[in-house]
């Protein structure tokens, strides 16, 4: 069994990475935490394998990268890879400069996460192509989305509760919230919550 460090800003999104790695029976999180500076330490304390590290943590902005660096520095052996929800192309860069493995975006799924750490494990370096980059302003919805995204989001309500609120039938709430799966490229509220956490889309008040 691996084992492995994860550090992500959002405790939520750490708490869900944390839970699904352990569960897969293949990994260990040894140790899950906010602070990037801390992690080239802990993986030498606890003999990780791999590191998943947030670039933009507590400890400051990309501390994922430079504690990455410092990781693959002092430890080859171990597998850094770095994600983040902000596609800025100077990250690549940066991440390749520091000899890191594989790099992602949030905006993935989790079973692609999972996938990434698999082949990295095997040996491959995955990195995202320069068209696949994630942007929001690649989702367009509409203000009716916006609006019922909202309140499945940042209210947590059911079908029925906003159906109530915005005084239309549950069908309609269904068909909106279809059409919001399938432009964000989710399949569920569970997985649409997660990504608008990850990427910090933060659906503005009309």
């Amino acid at each position: 069994m691996y084992k492995m460090l994860i550090v992500e800003n959002d405790n939520f999104l750490k708490e869900l990475l944390t839970e699904y790695f352990n569960d897969s029976e293949k990994y260990k999180v040894v140790a899950s935490i906010t602070d990037a500076s801390l992690a080239p330490s802990i993986c030498f304390e606890l003999g990780v394998d791999v590191a998943l590290l947030d670039i933009c943590t507590d400890d400051g902005n990309y501390g994922g990268i430079i504690a990455g660096t410092k990781i693959k520095r002092d430890y080859p052996h171990i597998k850094v890879i770095l994600m983040t929800g902000i596609p800025e192309s100077n990250f690549i860069a940066e991440a390749h400069s520091g000899k890191i493995d594989s790099f992602l975006y949030k905006s993935d799924t989790i079973t692609n996460l999972y996938n990434v750490v698999e082949a990295t494990m095997a040996g491959e370096n995955i990195w995202p192509e320069e068209s696949n980059q994630f942007s929001r302003s690649d989702i367009s919805l509409s203000n009716r989305e916006k609006e019922v995204a909202r309140l499945i989001c940042c209210n947590c309500l059911t079908r029925m509760e906003i159906s109530e609120q915005l005084g239309i039938s549950p069908n309609s709430v269904k068909t909106i919230t279809s059409r919001i799966f399938v432009k964000v490229g989710v399949d569920n509220a569970r997985e649409l919550m997660k990504f608008m956490l990850a990427n910090d889309f933060f659906i503005p008040e009309e």
